[in-house]
């Protein structure tokens, strides 16, 4: 089963690495990310339908003329070159990819497009690439392996959770498979969990079985040592003395009462006409003749106010509206529209870089914490990149649990350390 996950990672060869590049024009980093993303996101869905007894029918027939080809290099060349703005659903491999997403395709290669900061022809591009990889690898595998339709629909539905654990985190699949991929996800996490806490349990087993027997031996040696003494005494009672009378407060002498015909406005809620409220939105013009509306007080407005200063050095700001739910590195529709607006900020001030910065909360292993705080990051970098800020300026880093913003105890501060910031000089 392992082999089948390793093979679909090494699809992405580098000389198709290099066809993909030279033909959208992206950075070849870029176009692997966006590949370690759409390969494992397609097998995953075809893996996910394969009780659909004709759509397995269309894939297997598909599989085997796609392994067939004498120069698939030459295929992924034409595929690469197609480019426009979307999938061509009119070819063989855009017909499959529109039967597999339906009405979510264009969703998918807007997920490519943020996940790898690629324009989405290139994203649409790469995932008609990956969709003839996967189809040739699931050929070659039901010619190597003799497999029929239902075979194949057989090895599938044995990887299903596997595939599904395989799309990155941080990789938004679109809606409609949300609750499948996570239920997938789940299953594999707990299975992976099962036998490292099994062997937490028995390394610690043994020293917590001789801590509590010292600490047992150590109780009754105390008690021994310091056994009550039983011994007859007298008892003396003494009379309380008598206590002297309080005499009453003076009452003070009558005033005016504030409390009830105070004239003042304090406590009145109102707000002066000269200030704004936090929140509310303003317009600020960038250089070359750029007008954005962003909220009063917020990090667009303060990264505006850095940017615009005359100052130098760097600042740190906190994405106040970039939360994350516990586990998830998917951006929020608020999350994605700060992000636009920063990216807006950024482009019109081009001397200005950005580290974006990840963090969870202390839930889970900090292994899996500081990838998923990387996720986070590269989330808010995709973003940024695929809104036109060069690649070069934008560099991603992840801290997991590490720093807390707030105490990690209770459910609030939990939710502020599932944070991203960012660091503008």
């Amino acid at each position: 089963m392992a082999s089948m996950l390793d093979s679909l990672r090494e699809l992405a060869s580098p000389a198709i690495l290099s066809i993909v590049t030279r033909q959208t024009n992206e950075s070849e980093s870029a176009v692997s990310r966006a590949f370690s993303a759409a390969i494992p996101a397609i097998a995953a869905t075809i893996a996910n339908r394969c009780d659909d007894g004709s759509f397995m029918k269309e894939v297997a027939d598909l599989a085997s003329r796609t392994a067939s080809d004498p120069d698939p290099l030459k295929s992924v060349t034409r595929i690469a070159s197609q480019g426009g703005i979307g999938v061509d659903t009119v070819t063989p491999t855009g017909g499959f990819l529109s039967n597999l997403f339906g009405n979510s395709l264009s969703s998918m290669t807007d997920s490519i497009s943020n996940y790898a900061g690629l324009r989405s022809s290139s994203a649409a591009s790469i995932l008609s690439v990956a969709a003839s990889l996967v189809l040739g690898y699931l050929g070659r595998m039901m010619r190597s392996d003799n497999l029929t339709t239902a075979g194949l629909a057989d090895r599938l539905r044995g990887m299903r959770n596997q595939l599904a654990s395989a799309v990155p985190i941080g990789f938004e699949m679109p809606e409609f498979f949300h609750a499948p991929f996570r239920a997938s996800r789940a299953a594999v996490d707990e299975a992976e969990r099962r036998p490292y806490v099994a062997r937490e349990a028995q390394s610690w087993g043994a020293p917590i079985l001789a801590l509590i027997g010292l600490l047992g031996l150590g109780g009754l040696i105390w008690w021994a040592g310091h056994r009550p003494v039983v011994q007859q005494s007298r008892v003396e009672t003494t009379a309380p003395a008598p206590t002297a009378p309080v005499a009453p407060a003076p009452t003070p002498p009558p005033g005016p009462d504030y409390s009830s015909n105070a004239t003042g406005t304090a406590g009145t809620g109102q707000v002066g006409t000269t200030g704004m409220m936090p929140g509310e939105r303003l317009t600020r013009s960038l250089p070359g003749n750029v007008v954005i509306t962003i909220p009063s007080g917020g990090t667009e407005d303060r990264l505006y106010n850095y940017l615009s200063s005359s100052g130098t050095g760097g600042t740190i700001l906190d994405l106040d509206r970039v939360k994350f739910d516990s586990g998830s590195a998917v951006l929020s529709p608020d999350a994605r529209d700060q992000i636009d607006n920063i990216a807006v900020i950024l482009r019109a001030y081009p001397n200005a870089s950005a580290t974006i910065d990840g963090y969870t909360d202390n839930n889970g292993s900090e292994h899996a914490n500081m990838a998923l705080s990387k996720a986070r990051a590269d989330a808010v970098a995709g973003r940024l990149t695929a809104k036109g800020v060069q690649p070069d300026r934008v560099h991603a880093e992840g801290f997991g649990s590490q720093k807390p913003a707030a105490d990690n105890a209770t459910d609030s501060g939990q939710a502020d350390n599932r944070r991203v910031t960012i660091e503008v000089r």
